[in-house]
């Protein structure tokens, strides 16, 4: 039976890509659009990034410390400072001559001598996500740096002041002052200045964020997915309206052998085309897949399942072609959307961040987002693949309860 089934799927297979037109859509036009909509959304960064972000600096502080602050950003390999009053600094923000802008309030330096913890505004240009994001990491190492060093001279002062020394004529005011310069290459990890990020809300994430070809790559390999596996489903509705699978009926073999067979063959099409997508955008958009094989593989399986499945639960769904057809077209796009294959899912609403949990594409992109952009493994994907798994097994259960073969 399991050579039977293998050649129902291998047949499948030799039948669906034997056209040019159905190669080509399956793999042209995904790299097509790879290439497109990377380049749209910042494909450039992949070894083209500026070497220095423009970012507008504002500083309402008259105060040392605040030059200070000034100085370090000025001196940041990533950052290209321009000093600009405030209404300047954000309107060209928003037009885009900045990634952002930085405004250091009044009475910064006096704040923080006082041991308060002021806040600098930083003030994200929307349709550039990436490159605020670097910015304001740049930034909030500048505010670190100078937090630390502002904290180890306070220290020391109290210790002085305890010592009593300037009960003795030392002055205070020199002695901080001496105090910061001795330790500015001494700091220490320490955040009590708040950066307020606006109006890109996510810029205060710890996670880091898919763009260009990192985001491209894995979402057309899980749209064109889709697109193929679901497809590949229609085919079983078909064969049945023309009477394929009740002449196969007459075989020695189970039904199930045959649906096996069947699936098999789009679970496997489905991972050949991934293979091929991930090949190519390793090699051409230079994005780098291989950073955990085992986490991708077992990704990849899953991923692959869970769609098959969802075919499944269309063909068992469905009575007619033209049913399953409009099923699966608005699924496929609308959930490849949602999922967050095509747009960084960081950067929509909340409430679709919520409601793209149900979907299997959202998992997937997860996965493929915790592999390629936060280099993780297979440890950090497992909510993912349980998710996918689960996805499934459902869609498998309902969708073989309800098919038929007549």
């Amino acid at each position: 039976m399991l050579l039977q089934t293998l050649h129902i799927a291998l047949q499948y297979l030799k039948t669906t890509y034997r056209s040019r037109s159905a190669l080509i859509f399956s793999l042209i036009m995904p790299l097509v659009f790879t290439g497109v909509l990377g380049v749209t959304i910042g494909g450039g960064s992949q070894g083209g990034e500026p070497s220095r972000w423009d970012v507008a600096l504002v500083n309402e502080d008259g105060g040392v410390l605040a030059a200070s602050l000034v100085s370090t950003l000025q001196a940041s390999p990533q950052l290209a400072v321009s000093l600009l009053p405030r209404s300047e600094a954000l309107a060209r923000t928003e037009t885009g001559d900045f990634v952002a802008a930085v405004v250091i309030p009044s009475g910064l330096s006096q704040a923080l001598q006082d041991g308060k913890s002021p806040t600098v505004q930083f003030t994200a240009n929307g349709s550039q996500l990436r490159p605020a994001q670097s910015a304001e990491q740049a930034v909030r190492a500048a505010t670190s740096e100078l937090a630390s060093t502002v904290a180890a001279a306070r220290t020391s002062v109290a210790v002085a002041e305890k010592l009593g020394l300037f009960d003795r004529g030392a002055d205070q005011a020199a002695y901080f002052s001496d105090a910061l310069a001795r330790v500015a290459a001494q700091w220490t990890p320490a955040r009590p200045i708040t950066v307020q990020a606006e109006p890109v809300t996510r810029l205060d994430s710890a996670d880091q964020i898919a763009g260009g070809f990192e985001q491209s790559s894995p979402g057309m390999l899980v749209t064109f997915a889709l697109v193929s596996i679901l497809n590949g489903a229609i085919v079983l509705i078909i064969e049945r309206e023309q009477g394929t699978l009740r002449r196969l009926l007459v075989m020695p073999m189970r039904k199930g052998g045959i649906l096996a067979g069947k699936l098999l063959a789009i679970f496997a099409a489905g991972l050949i085309q991934a293979a091929i997508l991930i090949l190519v955008g390793q090699l051409a958009f230079g994005v780098n897949w291989g950073q955990a094989p085992l986490a991708l593989v077992l990704l990849l399986l899953a991923f692959s399942f869970s769609v098959t499945s969802l075919g499944m639960l269309i063909a068992g769904v469905a009575r007619t072609y033209a049913q399953a057809n409009a099923l699966a077209n608005i699924l496929m796009y609308s959930i490849a959307a949602l999922g967050g294959a095509w747009w960084p899912i960081e950067i929509t609403p909340a409430w679709m961040q919520r409601l793209a949990q149900v979907t299997p594409t959202y998992w997937a992109m997860q996965g493929f987002s915790d592999i390629i952009t936060r280099g993780l493994g297979v440890g950090a994907i497992l909510p993912e693949l349980a998710a996918l798994v689960g996805f499934g097994v459902a869609f498998m259960a309902v969708g073989v309860w309800r098919f038929r073969y007549e």
